[in-house]
């Protein structure tokens, strides 16, 4: 296996833990797990592609130059990376978690289009 497979892999673990959380009702970290599943699915395309990455904004970045702009990506799914980490943002960082069951339910859903999206270029 290499390491955009085991990317793949970590991101659908993510998406796992980001259903199972929503489950109990935990939809904050549900979003954050939604978020990493997105943010490993990119990662997977870039390590492939031999790209460094050194943060969060950095990967968005590179992954929004050398895929969405190029048109390889779809670029309606690859909005949902940066607007699911505004939130998980939020969830995270917050004092109050503002996060409801309906948006929790929506990043799953464009996690697992997200996911489908990467694995297509892969």
């Amino acid at each position: 296996m290499d390491e955009s497979e085991a990317f793949i892999i970590k991101a659908k673990s993510k998406l796992s833990s980001s259903k199972a959380l929503y489950e109990i009702g935990q939809y904050g970290d549900s979003v954050g797990r939604s978020y990493y599943a997105m943010f490993l699915s990119a990662k997977a395309l870039l390590v492939r592609d031999g790209y460094e990455v050194s943060s969060h904004r950095n990967l968005i970045s590179i992954f929004g130059r050398e895929y969405v702009k190029k048109g390889d990506f779809d670029s309606s799914i690859a909005k949902y990376l940066s607007g699911t980490q505004s939130l998980r943002d939020n969830a995270d960082y917050d004092a109050i978690d503002t996060i409801s069951k309906e948006i929790a339910q929506g990043r799953i859903k464009q996690a697992e289009k997200f996911i489908c999206e990467a694995e297509r270029l892969l």
